[in-house]
């Protein structure tokens, strides 16, 4: 159970549902970051307003991105887990920046991929608790941090671990479920973005995989969500 948390415009209280590393990482803690500075706001289920994305792109050096294509996704995602009238901030950081958000929040001096802090609590996975205050400010699904350049090394590592395991006798290991599956062969870094955000989502609406029962809510909740976005990669025959 999240703790209670306090808004005020312009300095959020965040909570971090999820450190997800490639290997897969789950903590409960609380942070002030302190970042925001544009209101994110939503409106009540029902609402025929779509909820405010906000967006920052601190790696446009790094990865050339078509960012209009990647809020469309984080949208469908959105609007596919039923809270598409909520607000929801995304963005993209680098290496330095990650390590020290992962450092301060769950003590682990090393970057991660991907970063959730929900701002709303749950009932159950999928279903958040009606806003403490029926404001706009409060109809929020609360923050995404993606490590870009992390998740460019990550690419590199599997592309070439897999292609030594093709060019040997090696059987591979049992394949992952889920969005780190999904990605295990997806070597393009923009596309793995795109799916981790169905990751990161999922969590800001309660799903986690700290055990069995949890991961297999999650990684039917992420197929599913995967093959709504043609995501899922195609079966050898």
């Amino acid at each position: 159970m999240l703790v209670n948390k306090s808004l005020n415009v312009f300095n959020m209280i965040s909570f971090l549902a999820l450190i997800r590393s490639s290997t897969g990482f789950a903590v409960r803690s609380c942070i002030s970051r302190g970042r925001r500075q544009i209101r994110c706001y939503g409106s009540k289920p029902g609402s025929s307003i779509p909820g405010k994305i906000l967006f920052q792109n601190d790696q446009t050096n790094v990865l050339e991105i078509d960012e209009a294509r990647l809020l469309e996704t984080l949208n469908r995602i959105r609007r596919h887990i039923g809270y598409e009238t909520y607000g929801v901030s995304l963005e993209l950081i680098g290496d330095e920046e990650m390590q020290e958000i992962n450092l301060e929040s769950r003590g682990v001096d090393a970057p991660t991929d991907i970063l959730s802090f929900p701002f709303s609590e749950y009932i159950e996975p999928g279903t958040l608790e009606p806003p403490q205050f029926d404001i706009p400010d409060y109809y929020q699904l609360g923050d995404l941090l993606v490590d870009v350049p992390y998740v460019m090394r990550r690419c590199q590592e599997d592309k070439e671990y897999y292609e030594q395991l093709d060019d040997s006798d090696d059987e591979e290991e049992e394949d992952e479920r889920g969005v780190s599956g999904a990605m295990a062969r997806i070597y393009d870094a923009e596309e793995r973005i795109h799916m981790l955000l169905i990751h990161g989502m999922l969590h800001l609406v309660g799903y986690d995989h700290e055990d069995d029962e949890d991961y297999e809510l999650m990684v039917a909740k992420e197929e599913e969500i995967l093959a709504e976005l043609g995501m899922l990669p195609k079966q050898s025959p």
